[in-house]
């Protein structure tokens, strides 16, 4: 009967393809690698009840309503990989009847060696007989395991040495241990007489083989070398005593020439003593013993980097908090949040749950401890203040939904009770949660925390002196704003004099001046307040703010500055843009100082046209704010270094107005850079979030 690797190797024309198929007894099938049926011989029809021309193109597994309990897309991915499947599958045929059918699956290869369909030997096992039954699935389990295992397996033909020890026994042989030390060569002759009868992966790759075809058919002449003679003269002295099994120690040879340590099991099975064939075990010691070694060095590793680490590391043991975890899953809990909003006390009774374990000498030191003892078997709730606890309920969450690491600043206590400034970390690796342990580590960040806040009063500081510089370059704009109103009151003033002076007074036109008086005395007062919040250094303050006015209340203070300069103004904001969360002072400040800086360029490089678009839009779940000149450009040597503190390419400028800009937008969690436009001038562009 052909196999399935004829039909990968053997090329068949076409006209006697289908009598040869025809001819075989077994149902045959083939089905490209989407499952549509290639060829269906007669014997498959005679199976399932389909005639071949109504089964070709057809998809196999949807016409016969195929089943196993492993998915049948996941046999296909199965023998996809390996290129070969066995097994049994439940499928209907055209008369609606239910039949067991034996398959084996095996993938053919187009001349590239890429997979091009699937052939199929199928056979009808419904009626097989209990007994035969249970004969093929112990096969089936045997085979699977045969696989399965990590221990490389052989199945060995041990006939024609049988034929051997049955020569030596007729020719009056009776001490054979002494036979076999006085002549090795039949040791020799025995092993070259021993062939390979199956193999299973782990084999292949243990010994070097390119496929299992490589070993399947030899002898086991290249893996015995002289020195592991003994071993196998010491296998036919087990045959010869009936003994079950022997097991001993010794090397072995790959087909690259490799020695390998193994431990060698040659097993009989029961009635098989001196004949037929003979299971063999052989397990690679060498990785064996190198696995424990390396098992060691690395805990050796382990130990020294956990000691030598500047962070305080803890060995936190978790018994207790899996069995809170395993009493909130008994009780049907799957949102852990939720269920901490409703029971708030579970998170100390989780701290509680926890001691440490281990500490390293950074952990004695950071937490203020005399030695090691004093940390060791203190509960974790002893060093978190409440104020850090939503940071726990973060972590409490993490370790619930079996996130492998969590990180997070935080503060925690020393033994003393001071507090300092951490950065929280947990390591619950796989490896961990076996042994109920997690690794915990605390950076103490204090100073850096103290750092960052003296850097960010610093920026604060610098953001001020810029907004007074630009406040001091604003001054003709500042006097004329600001002279507007008061002229307009003293006008106004003046004039309800002369009203109130006439013989009969015109109430009515004094009540309309002076309200008019009331009004520019207000906006005086606006003008002032912004100069005031401009020149204040109060700390930031974040809040809802519509963009586009942000925008149109900066132009204000640019009025002036605009008709001194000659310069076109043109907005172009987009309406109905969302609210952004932000410092009022500080996108002032940025909108302010990118515009002066685009005046100033435009009037140094004598622009005869000067002109300045502002716009506003919505990209990307943010905003987008732009400003283009009319100047000369940016020059390709300044352009990396715009936003560098103290680059300025004025006669008498600090430097720090680009660079302050920055320092704001990435507050505000935004991005600003410039570019050239195409048709001339420059445009620069800074983003920031819509708020939530």
């Amino acid at each position: 009967m052909p196999e399935a690797k004829d039909f990968e190797t053997v090329s068949c024309p076409p006209d006697l393809l289908g009598p040869l198929i025809d001819g075989v007894a077994e149902s045959v099938i083939v089905r490209d690698l989407g499952g549509r049926v290639l060829l269906w011989n007669k014997a498959s029809e005679s199976l399932y009840g389909f005639a071949r021309d109504a089964m070709l193109g057809r998809h196999l597994h949807d016409s016969l309503e195929g089943q196993h309990p492993a998915t049948l897309a996941r046999l296909e991915r199965q023998v996809l990989e390996q290129g070969h499947w066995e097994g049994e599958l439940t499928r209907t045929t055209a008369s609606g009847e239910e039949r067991r059918i034996e398959v084996r699956w095996t993938v053919l290869r187009d001349p590239e060696g890429q997979p091009a369909s699937i052939i199929e030997y199928g056979r009808d096992i419904t009626r097989l007989s209990d007994l035969e039954v249970e004969s093929r699935q112990q096969a089936h389990r045997y085979r699977n395991l045969f696989q399965a295992m990590a221990a490389s397996f052989w199945e060995l033909d041990f006939s024609e040495v049988r034929k051997m020890l049955g020569q030596l026994f007729h020719a009056g042989v009776e001490d054979f241990r002494a036979y076999f030390a006085a002549h090795p060569e039949f040791i020799d002759a025995a092993i070259a007489a021993t062939r390979v009868v199956d193999v299973n992966d782990k084999t292949v790759l243990l010994f070097g083989a390119g496929s299992r075809e490589d070993l399947v058919g030899g002898t086991v002449v290249p893996f015995w070398p002289p020195e592991s003679r003994h071993v196998y003269a010491e296998s036919l002295m087990a045959s010869v005593n009936r003994l079950p099994s022997l097991s001993r120690e010794t090397r072995l040879s790959t087909l690259d020439g490799r020695m390998i340590d193994a431990l060698f099991t040659v097993c009989w099975p029961s009635g098989h003593h001196g004949r037929g064939t003979v299971l063999v075990g052989v397990i690679d010691l060498s990785d064996r013993v190198a696995a424990e070694q390396e098992v060691r060095a690395s805990e050796l590793r382990y130990r020294s980097l956990f000691q030598a680490m500047s962070t305080a590391l803890f060995q936190i043991d978790t018994t207790r908090q899996r069995e809170l975890f395993a009493g909130l899953a008994t009780r049907g809990v799957e949102d852990i949040a939720a269920h901490l909003e409703s029971e708030p006390d579970f998170l100390t009774t989780y701290l509680d749950a926890m001691s440490i374990g281990e500490v390293n000498e950074a952990a004695v030191r950071i937490m203020g401890a005399k030695d090691r003892s004093e940390l060791i078997g203190q509960p974790v709730s002893r060093f978190w203040p409440r104020s850090s606890h939503p940071v726990v309920r973060r972590s409490l969450v993490s370790s619930f939904r079996r996130n492998v690491a969590f990180e997070q600043e935080t503060v925690n206590y020393r033994l003393d009770g001071t507090e300092i400034n951490t950065l929280f970390t947990i390591n619950a690796s796989p490896e961990l949660r076996a042994r109920n342990l997690v690794l915990v580590g605390l950076t103490d960040i204090t100073e850096r925390v103290a750092a960052q806040k003296a850097l960010r009063q610093l920026q604060s500081e610098f953001a001020h002196a810029s907004r007074l510089s630009m406040l001091g370059e604003l001054t003709a704009s500042i006097a004329h704003e600001v002279n507007q109103p008061l002229a307009a009151i003293t006008a106004n003033g003046a004039a309800g004099a002369r009203w109130l002076s006439r013989p009969q007074p015109d109430l009515d036109e004094v009540r309309t001046i002076h309200a008019n008086m009331v009004s520019d005395a207000r906006r005086a007062a606006d003008i002032i307040a912004r100069i005031r919040a401009m020149a204040s250094n109060k700390a930031a303050e974040r809040q809802r703010l519509p963009p586009n006015q942000v925008v149109e209340e900066a132009v204000r203070f640019l009025h002036h500055e605009l008709v001194a300069h000659e310069v076109d103004l043109h907005l172009a904001l987009t309406s109905g843009l969302p609210d952004i969360e932000a410092d009022r002072v500080q996108l002032q400040q940025t909108v302010v100082n990118l515009a002066l800086n685009a005046m100033q360029e435009m009037k140094r490089a004598g622009c005869p046209r000067p002109r300045l678009d502002l716009r506003t839009l919505a990209v990307d779940g943010e905003l987008h704010f732009a400003i283009e000149d009319s100047g000369p450009g940016i020059p390709p040597e300044h352009h990396d270094r715009l936003f560098q503190s103290f680059f300025t390419t004025k006669t008498n400028g600090l430097g720090i107005g680009l660079s302050i800009c920055r320092t704001i937008i990435e507050a505000h969690g935004g991005r600003i850079w410039a570019e050239n436009i195409p048709s001339g001038g420059a445009r620069f562009i800074f983003t920031v979030p819509f708020a939530k």
